[in-house]
């Protein structure tokens, strides 16, 4: 079972919106709720603690999240507000409790997961993004994206990219402005490439299948394969349960 669960605050419009995504035994899902108030006492999400339904969904987890917090923040893009959004991640969360998606409910007992927020002026104009938290590596994270954003709202744009991996021997994070990220292909089969400077390129290496509708032209996918390259080699590999996640440019 794989769920991704968004709590949306839409200010300008006064929307509140509860998105769940989910892949269980049962079926594979994407359910939109309108709440009257941004995260009510039924549905809220804090960094110790999420509750919340929607639909045949049903979750109640406690959160530690982890030891480590990231922003990709490129000085002074977020201090002058000059790109879209702003985002900042937990990705050694941990979880401890119960989902139930129909008549399937499993525990969860310390078993690792992102915890994010991200805000801004609106959605960046396009992004790929990766988050995985089950290698055949044992204790490997990653997330990575790859993004086109406007600046200050205009029709100018700042290409970039940001790359975390955690590994029980290293922890790496990597900001990748202008043109030192790139990324090709489709939602089936994509290649995202972090340069670093005098150090190997990574690539990650995505494939997915069973994509979820998130509107806004996101598709998301919780049960995708993802490779982790370092040169030429495989340094991490997750068969089905890699997190992969597209927007296109308006005009594709």
């Amino acid at each position: 079972m794989a769920l991704i669960v968004d709590w949306i605050e839409r200010r300008k419009t006064n929307e509140h919106v509860l998105r769940v995504s989910i892949h269980s035994p049962y079926k594979r899902e994407v359910i939109f709720e309108k709440l009257v108030t941004f995260m009510p006492g039924d549905n809220f999400l804090s960094t110790q603690k999420t509750v919340g339904h929607a639909g045949e969904v049903a979750w109640e987890l406690d959160i530690d999240p982890g030891r480590d917090w990231i922003k990709p923040d490129i000085f002074p893009a977020g201090l002058l507000k000059m790109t879209d959004s702003l985002i900042v991640s937990a990705p050694l969360a941990r979880f401890t409790g119960w989902i139930r998606h129909g008549s399937q409910q499993i525990s969860l007992n310390n078993v690792p997961g992102l915890l994010s927020q991200y805000w801004g002026r609106q959605l960046s104009l396009e992004w790929w993004w990766v988050s995985a938290h089950q290698f055949e590596q044992a204790d490997t994270v990653v997330e990575c994206a790859v993004f086109r954003s406007s600046l200050w709202g205009t029709p100018a744009q700042l290409p970039a990219g940001y790359f975390y991996l955690h590994q029980p021997d290293r922890r790496e994070f990597v900001i990748a402005p202008y043109g030192l990220a790139r990324a090709e292909g489709s939602p089936q089969e994509f290649q995202l490439e972090i340069n670093r400077i005098g150090k190997e390129k990574i690539t990650l290496i995505g494939r997915g299948r069973e994509y979820g509708d998130f509107g806004d032209r996101i598709v998301n996918t919780i049960t995708g394969d993802l490779e982790i390259r370092e040169g030429n080699r495989v340094i991490a590999r997750a068969n089905g349960t890699a997190g992969l996640e597209r927007r296109p440019p308006i005009n594709t």
